[in-house]
């Protein structure tokens, strides 16, 4: 059980022997919907011996019974594995490699696939019409898709994947009520050619899996006439 999640990366839980422990929380968003004192939580335990917090959060128990996963450091390897599934439109031997430097520019991007740069952001929040992302002011989000939209300009092809981590989501859209800034960055963004697709999930405690693509809502009067979603994936068709 969640007793509190504190300092970011830190949650006091009580264990099913009813023991109060402190672990580790790999999330440094602001967790709304998944935080709440009382939730039902798993955490997994390391063997390396120098860490000072030996378990890890990784699954809380949401509103409605909906599993969370909360460990983001979880979302690269299940977009990797969805990459190789064929779900995201690449050859499912496509090489992948990960933390990529930005060209041009300070930062790593998490994924590049043969030649594609892939930004993944974890989708945890769930508002009342969709997911949606940031769940905090982001100013790192909102650089790393104007770091894409200029390598769309100068005719590299980029990507953002939404990896969806609440079993309750059904489709994403841009967090506008908390980072206007990121949404406005977002919707410049597929105008200049950065594909954009969202990942579903099978959550349970014993396994994380890609499923398929989920629906990206991005206002259709924002984007324009010649914007389209294939496969899950929204196109600047211009």
């Amino acid at each position: 059980m969640l007793i509190r999640r504190y300092k970011r990366f830190l949650a006091d839980v009580r264990t099913a022997a009813g023991k109060r422990t402190t672990i580790h929380c790999a999330n440094t968003g602001a967790m709304l919907g998944c935080a709440d004192p009382g939730s039902a939580i798993w955490y997994s335990t390391s063997d390396n011996p120098r860490r000072k917090y030996r378990h890890s959060l990784e699954i809380v128990r949401g509103a409605g019974g909906h599993l969370i996963v909360v460990n983001t450091a979880r979302a690269n390897g299940v977009v990797a594995e969805a990459v190789a599934a064929g779900l995201l439109g690449f050859r499912a031997d496509a090489a992948v490699r990960r933390e990529v430097p930005i060209p041009g520019e300070a930062g790593r991007f998490d994924l590049v696939v043969d030649d594609v740069f892939v930004e993944v952001k974890s989708v945890t929040l769930k508002l009342p019409d969709s997911g949606a992302f940031p769940d905090a002011v982001s100013e790192r989000a909102t650089r790393h898709v104007a770091a894409l939209a200029r390598l769309a300009r100068q005719g590299r092809r980029t990507m953002l994947v939404f990896c969806v981590l609440h079993a309750g989501i059904d489709a994403v859209r841009p967090a506008d009520e908390i980072d206007p800034v990121y949404g406005g960055a977002l919707r410049q963004a597929v105008a200049d050619g950065v594909e954009v697709g969202a990942l579903r999930c099978a959550i349970s405690p014993q396994q994380l899996v890609p499923l398929g693509p989920l629906p990206v809502r991005i206002a259709p009067v924002q984007l324009g006439a010649e914007h389209r979603l294939e496969g899950g994936v929204v196109r600047n068709s211009g």
